[in-house]
């Protein structure tokens, strides 16, 4: 990773090809003026450079060489803030344009079809006024995949008919202990670096919270089990599920920036379950993550909406602050 200018990109020998580069960018989108405002250019002086323009009225475009993208209209507004995620690949099997509006949850991807062997320099702006203004700006020399999985760094232990196993031992047909207390096969395990700077940190769970008799790192995209008094008072439901993410506080759960890239691992069963580690449950991810996350063409289309359900009533973020302040007051024990 190479998160400065001038330093790391230029240490890596920038006019080099490689098999994969990986740009990553967090950018506070400024307001659409009359003309295309271009918010990043690579430094390559040619046709080959990275160019990102927004356009007045509001989409993104996206140039490089060949590549001319754009998002819908109206995708940003000033003051929203964009993550980008672009790959490219010298074989063209992993290429990908990645899009998020954070402020919206709008998403626009599109693979690019070209084997392009992509230099730093292609990428990497040589005006430092470029990177002021990104809040996160980053380069990967391999192809960093969608990070929208739920997952689980090495060492956490999770409960198996063989009792609890590290969950970087498992592999499929595993059986890990479901919370009907019954074995489920592994169907389809997977382990895969992840960046781990701006909105995309992974979630530091601190023992003894939720359950846990030690720290373990987690994905923001991570559901996790939660159950009593406060719970039904709120919801109605004797269990919910809380995303990470939305559960960050001063002390049980913190953002983790402490590496720029680290290894996660996503476990799916035929089901969505929630497996043990010590007394805390995590659900597994769904058959519309897994799919999502594998960026093959066409594959979300085929699926129906049951592939995406989870095992609980997931909240959303409102819901999960609401019951962590009643948890605050005295009304029950939430974590």
């Amino acid at each position: 990773m190479c998160p400065t200018p001038g330093t790391g990109a230029r240490a890596i020998a920038p006019d080099r090809e490689h098999e994969a580069l990986t740009l990553w960018l967090e950018m506070r989108m400024p307001t659409p003026g009359r003309r295309p405002l271009r918010i990043w250019r690579g430094s390559g002086g040619c046709a080959r450079d990275c160019a990102l323009l927004l356009m007045p009225d509001g989409a993104l475009r996206l140039r490089m060489d060949e590549m001319d993208l754009f998002t819908p209209p109206g995708f940003f507004s000033g003051g929203h803030m964009m993550v980008l995620r672009l790959v490219l690949c010298a074989r063209g099997r992993r290429d990908m344009v990645d899009i998020l509006n954070v402020t919206s949850a709008e998403r626009h991807m599109a693979r690019l079809g070209l084997a392009w062997p992509a230099r730093l320099r292609d990428l990497w702006p040589a005006e430092h006024g470029y990177t002021r203004l990104a809040c996160v700006a980053g380069l990967a020399t391999m192809a960093l995949p969608a990070t929208d999985l739920p997952g689980i760094e090495a060492g956490a232990r999770i409960l198996t008919e063989a009792g609890p196993t590290p969950v970087e031992r498992l592999s499929v047909g595993d059986r890990v202990i479901g919370r009907d207390g019954r074995a489920h096969p592994v169907c389809w395990i997977a382990a895969r670096d992840r960046l781990c700077l701006g909105h995309a940190a992974p979630i530091l769970m601190r023992a003894p919270y939720f359950g846990l008799d030690r720290d373990i790192c987690v994905t923001p995209q991570t559901r996790i089990l939660r159950s009593g008094p406060d719970v039904e008072y709120l919801t109605g439901q004797d269990e919910v599920l809380l995303r990470a993410g939305d559960l960050v506080s001063d002390h049980a759960a913190r953002i983790d920036r402490t590496q720029a890239v680290r290894r996660f691992y996503h476990l799916m069963l035929d089901d969505p379950d929630c497996l043990a580690i010590g007394r805390c449950r995590i659900e597994t991810a769904t058959l519309s993550e897994v799919v999502a996350a594998e960026e093959a063409p066409g594959g979300v289309a085929m699926l129906v909406p049951r592939d995406g359900q989870t095992s609980r009533l997931l909240l959303d973020r409102a819901g999960t602050r609401a019951l962590l302040g009643t948890s605050a007051t005295g009304h029950g024990a939430l974590i």
